[in-house]
């Protein structure tokens, strides 16, 4: 199976935008034994959740930084990249009283040098929306990159073949060739899942909860969430932040890959 170097197999979620229907995610993401990280901005031009909302899934979720204002990086100067980064780090950790170890970049868009403010800011890991990947986290700048298998929402061939392109990743365009010839983005997660649950590797859906609700995608995402509980034993869920502790653990020690160094 392409970009699966028998990993094994594991489950995450990851969601963004802190909207209030997050809270209608955890309930179903609960409903069927599932975890996963919510990224939350403090502010955005949507609606987020209130600080006491955001609250209610600590215990069973995770909750990473996305920015305070849900600011895109490669659109303000460097000293409002670097305040964005660290205020929403301090200020997810004073919410929660927890360690805040993971980032997610708003839109996806971050340049080599927002690597290093998200290191120096004390994250350990940092999610993208790299689409179609099996593998686990790669090592950057020293961050642990965090990619994703699919998204709650409809895209063409051509669209997973430009994310391929963009990051120069034969083995993820070998996924879209192979898995995700339907534009349906069920069907691609429904194969993806079991392959991954027979031959090992990370499958990692991820969403926001306002388009999900704007493209009338919950009876879906509940039957793929349905696929994921049943293969829990399989391909058990983790947050992202375990993933990428796993992630580390599996770099030190190449033989757990089944790789030789």
């Amino acid at each position: 199976m392409p970009n699966i170097m028998k990993v094994p197999a594991t489950c995450t979620t990851s969601w963004d935008d802190g909207h209030p229907l997050d809270l209608r995610l955890a309930e179903l993401l609960s409903k069927y034994d599932l975890t996963g990280t919510f990224y939350v901005p403090f502010e955005n031009s949507r609606k987020v959740m209130t600080r006491r909302e955001m609250t209610e899934l600590l215990g069973r979720f995770e909750l990473g930084s996305h920015t305070v204002h849900h600011t895109v990086l490669t659109e303000v100067s460097d000293d409002v990249a670097d305040a964005e980064i660290r205020q929403s780090k301090s200020g997810m950790e004073d919410l929660t009283g927890l360690p805040c170890e993971t980032f997610c970049f708003p839109k996806g868009r971050f340049r080599r040098r927002h690597l290093g403010m998200v290191r120096r800011a004390g994250y350990q890991c940092a999610r993208t929306v790299e689409l179609l990947s099996t593998g686990l986290c790669k090592q950057r700048a020293g961050i642990s990159l965090i990619p994703t298998t699919v998204q709650v929402s409809d895209h063409g061939w051509a669209a997973y073949a430009k994310n391929c392109a963009k990051r120069l990743s034969v083995r993820n365009l070998a996924n879209s060739i192979m898995y995700a010839r339907s534009r349906n983005w069920v069907a691609t997660a429904r194969t993806m899942l079991q392959a991954i649950a027979q031959h090992g590797g990370v499958f990692h859906l991820w969403g926001h909860s306002w388009e999900i609700d704007a493209q009338h995608q919950w009876v879906q995402l509940e039957a793929v969430l349905r696929e994921m509980h049943a293969l829990r034993f399989a391909a058990p869920c983790v947050t992202n932040s375990a993933l990428a502790r796993l992630s580390v653990v599996d770099s030190i020690h190449p033989a757990r890959l089944g790789c030789h160094t």
